[in-house]
């Protein structure tokens, strides 16, 4: 009887631990809570993850937490779309937190599945995957040629919408594709 107390008592500490040891992960928040966190490396690249900003407009979030070690200028655009969407945003001091997650978008309810991917796959990766150039991540929202347009179209339609195609008057007035100007510079 008194093995399982010991046992009981350690489990519940072990537990307790784990749970500290999470929240420090995920900017004084429990996984449960968290909808997407991005990494340092996300933020910082200057790419604007657009499911995150998605998340913020959805009903059931709360608010947004950032580490105020990171520049306040990267987290600009996650900032103005809370501003935009009414949600809350909060700085958090890195001192006790762990890992590389430097944003959390956070719910207003706990979500119950455990097993869920919070971090968001990094866009580069998504294209690379597709069997396009990274640099395709980079510029979202610009145009393209036609050739890398297309590409774009046949692997990756969903993102169509994302970009623009350059036009005749573009090239004319001397705009050129930048995935073009990034090829041409390996080269």
């Amino acid at each position: 009887m008194s093995e399982n107390i010991i046992d009981k008592k350690n489990s519940t500490k072990i537990n307790f631990l784990k749970t500290l040891s999470e929240k420090s992960l995920y900017l004084d928040e429990f996984k449960e809570n968290v909808i997407l966190a991005l990494t340092r490396k996300q933020v910082m690249s200057g790419i604007i993850y657009t499911e995150v900003i998605e998340e913020m407009k959805k009903e059931g979030t709360a608010c947004i937490k950032m580490r105020r070690d990171v520049p306040l200028k990267d987290f600009n655009p996650y900032i103005m779309e809370a501003e935009k969407a009414g949600i809350q945003y909060t700085l958090v001091d890195a001192l006790d937190m762990k890992g590389d997650i430097v944003l959390v978008v956070v719910s207003k309810e706990a979500i119950e599945d455990e097993n869920r991917e919070v971090l968001v796959e990094d866009e580069e990766e998504k294209f690379r995957k597709a069997g396009l150039s990274g640099e395709y991540a980079k510029h979202l929202g610009e145009k393209l040629c036609p050739k890398h347009y297309k590409l774009l179209a046949e692997k990756m339609p969903s993102y169509k919408g994302k970009f623009g195609e350059l036009s005749l008057l573009d090239r004319l007035l001397g705009r050129t594709c930048p995935i073009c100007g990034k090829e041409k510079e390996k080269d």
